[in-house]
């Protein structure tokens, strides 16, 4: 082949490969539909009790549900998986809310591992084989409900391989958050975003958390290999490590990341602050940002994650005026 031929053949590649790093970063359209998988942890550990008497599970099962019920101005589609042992469950494939809620309401819980990557990588796949036709105007968003670390995705699948030595991205080659943040950010475990680049699917995570009661747990809430044995649970430095994976991905994505502590309440949608009660300093913070996009609105006011504060948010915050464990006496309300 001549030199001018070779020259030119390596111009047009690198032309392509910019155009298509260029395509990676600019921002998707404005969705017409959303879809969601709402993947839930069934392992051992989601039997823990928390402080209020009730189980991890349990408090998943009600943080999907409020994810469900969220408004929004286009049309939101949800199937439902659930993990556990060493693979997962397609338990509805995209349908309604209602026909959501109902799934989500017979769930039960198991005694297994947690496939975490295995599941979440292909659930990635099947948001893309919905509705293709609309291209990249359906947001696709992975909805995790989970309190434990990957530890059981078998051999062999996409998403599988030891745990990163590094805690920010880029994570260590071949690992399985490597491959994981590679699936959300290119579809594809094995390769890497470039710089500032747009990622095809979101991941919207809870975490429930409190795993300083974990050494303690293993008569109450065990999660049992394949063979039958009582796994160690995880060391506090690790799970704060796989929880800042999951909270880095979370935002890299564009989703949003809500962690649930044993001891405290459960969160409540239209809580800006934090303080456990949907009151009237929240529904100020809601009309301070009212209209705005996010950023540089103030993302807790978006409650359903859409990226602009408006109506839906002014009437989640409306709707739920009075509701959360941390209302009191003292609270204000608006009229509504």
């Amino acid at each position: 082949m001549k030199k001018g031929t070779i020259q030119l053949l390596a111009a047009a590649i690198f032309t392509l490969f910019m155009q298509a790093g260029e395509a990676l970063a600019q921002p998707p359209p404005l969705p017409t539909e959303q879809h969601s998988i709402i993947v839930v942890d069934r392992s051992g550990s989601m039997t823990a009790v928390r402080s209020d008497g009730q189980t991890r599970f349990k408090v998943a099962i009600q943080n999907a549900k409020d994810y469900v019920n969220l408004p929004l101005n286009i049309p939101h589609f949800f199937a439902v998986w659930t993990f556990e042992g060493s693979s997962y469950i397609k338990e509805q494939g995209f349908a309604s809310a209602t026909t959501t809620i109902a799934t989500l309401n017979r769930l039960t819980v198991g005694t297994g591992l947690t496939p975490l990557a295995y599941t979440v990588c292909d659930a990635i796949d099947a948001l893309f084989t919905y509705r293709p036709d609309l291209g990249n105007k359906a947001k696709k968003v992975v909805k995790l409900v989970s309190d434990g670390e990957e530890n059981n995705t078998p051999v062999g699948t996409q998403c599988y391989g030891p745990s990163s030595t590094l805690d920010a991205p880029p994570y260590t080659t071949n690992s399985w958050e490597w491959k994981v943040y590679n699936k959300f950010a290119t579809r594809n475990p094995n390769t890497p975003p470039p710089a500032g680049a747009f990622f095809p699917a979101v991941l919207n995570v809870t975490v429930l958390s409190g795993y300083i009661s974990l050494w303690n747990m293993s008569a109450s809430a065990p999660e049992y290999s394949p063979a039958g044995q009582v796994m160690t649970p995880r060391s506090m430095s690790t799970m704060a490590n796989y929880f800042t994976f999951l909270k880095t991905l979370a935002q890299n994505s564009g989703g949003s990341y809500t962690e649930i502590v044993d001891s405290k309440p459960a969160p409540v949608f239209g809580d800006t602050n934090q303080d456990f009660c949907v009151d009237n300093t929240d529904y100020s913070e809601v009309l301070a940002n009212y209209g705005a996009t996010v950023p540089p609105g103030n993302p807790a006011a978006d409650f359903n994650n859409d990226k602009v504060i408006d109506y839906y948010d002014y009437t989640i915050v409306v709707n739920n005026q009075g509701v959360g464990a941390g209302c009191g006496s003292n609270s204000l309300f608006i009229n509504k």
